[in-house]
C-alpha cells in the first residue's frame, strides 16, 4: 500500500546545520563587540570624573594650607608634596592636608600638576588625561579644576 505524502514520516534531524552556526557566531560576534565599545567608553568617561574628584580633594587641601600659611595663592615653586607633611617636618600647621600620597596621583597614575589660574582665579589643578600629556580630546583631554 501506498501511503499519502502528507502521512510519510521524515527522518528526525539531530544538532544544527552549518549555516545555523555561522548565523549564531555571527551575532554573538557583533554583540560582544557593541558590549566592549559601550564598556569601554564608559571606563573613560569613569576615569575622567574620578580624576575631576581627585582634582578638585587636591584643590581644597592646597586651599586649606595657604589659609594656615597666610598665603593668597601659591608660589611659582610651590609642591604639592607638602601636602602630605607634618607640622614638624616642614608642612602647614593643620596638616597633613591629604592622608595619603596616592591622592597626588590621577586615576592614570600620572601626577597632579599645580598651574596658573585658567578655569579659576588663583591657580588650577590639572590632570593630563590618559596619555599625561598637555592637550588631547577624549580621554587624552586635559582635566583643570
Amino acid at each position: 500500500m501506498n501511503r499519502p505524502r502528507s502521512t510519510r514520516r521524515r527522518p528526525v534531524r539531530l544538532g544544527f546545520t552549518l549555516v545555523e552556526v555561522i548565523v549564531m557566531v555571527t551575532i554573538v560576534a557583533i554583540l560582544g563587540a557593541v558590549v566592549a565599545s559601550s564598556v569601554l567608553s564608559r571606563q573613560a568617561e569613569g576615569k575622567a570624573q574620578a580624576a575631576r574628584i581627585g582634582a578638585n580633594r587636591l584643590r581644597s587641601a592646597v586651599q586649606q594650607y595657604l589659609v594656615d600659611a597666610g598665603l593668597s595663592r601659591p608660589g611659582a615653586d610651590f609642591d604639592l608634596e607638602i601636602l602630605l607633611l607634618r607640622p614638624e617636618e616642614g608642612g602647614g600647621r593643620n596638616g597633613p592636608y591629604l592622608n595619603s600620597a596616592d591622592h597626588l596621583l590621577d586615576p592614570w597614575q600620572n601626577s597632579y600638576v599645580i598651574d596658573e589660574g585658567v578655569k579659576n582665579f588663583d591657580f588650577d589643578i590639572v590632570s593630563y588625561g590618559e596619555l599625561g600629556q598637555l592637550g588631547g580630546e577624549g580621554p587624552e583631554e586635559d582635566i583643570r579644576q
